[in-house]
């Protein structure tokens, strides 16, 4: 395909890092960890070309594939070992969180992110599979087709995972809300 050549490959990851990026930050808080584990994701793609086969499906369908075992992998060692950040002495909360934009009402742009904050959590509370699906659609904005290529299912699985999965997402949001700490299935 592209024999190597890093001209080549860096178009290709200039037209798909935005992509990669929010599929990753679906699943990864910090947005530091995201940026690296997309440019592992390019490293890896690039590192393994030769095995990219176009006959079995479009590059970006690999290149997400290639992302989700990154994810996985991070996730992995993240439950092994959780990652404590402590604030300095100087240091406040307030500090320390990203000021999304400056411009815009500080109360709505609190409450956008703790439900974006709300929602990415539940994600991690569904099965993985209707999550995986979900980040898929709605993060890294693909069509069910390419789900259904990225993920190795069937339409029809891809349609039912993603409704299922707004389900219970939808199950858990509530209960969170209400108080409670019931995990849907």
């Amino acid at each position: 395909m592209l024999g190597g050549d890093p001209e080549a490959f860096a178009a290709l990851v200039d037209r798909h890092k935005r992509g990669i990026l929010n599929f990753i930050g679906a699943s990864i808080r910090s947005p530091e960890d995201a940026q690296d584990l997309a440019q592992e994701t390019f490293l890896r793609a690039y590192a393994h070309l030769g095995t990219y086969n176009p006959a079995l499906g479009k590059f970006s369908t690999w290149l997400y594939h290639i992302a989700r075992n990154v994810v996985r992998t991070a996730l992995d060692r993240q439950t092994r070992r959780p990652q404590v950040q402590e604030l300095g002495e100087e240091d406040s909360l307030e500090q320390r969180l990203p000021d999304e934009r400056r411009e815009s009402n500080p109360e709505a742009v609190t409450l956008r992110g703790e439900e974006d904050a709300a929602v990415r959590a539940a994600l991690e509370h569904i099965p993985e599979r209707m999550g995986a699906a979900l980040r898929l659609r709605y993060y890294a904005n693909m069509e069910y087709a390419e789900i259904a290529t990225t993920m190795g299912l069937s339409l029809g699985n891809v349609k039912t995972l993603i409704h299922r999965g707004k389900l219970a997402l939808a199950h858990h949001l509530r209960d969170r809300e209400a108080g409670g700490t019931k995990v849907s299935p």
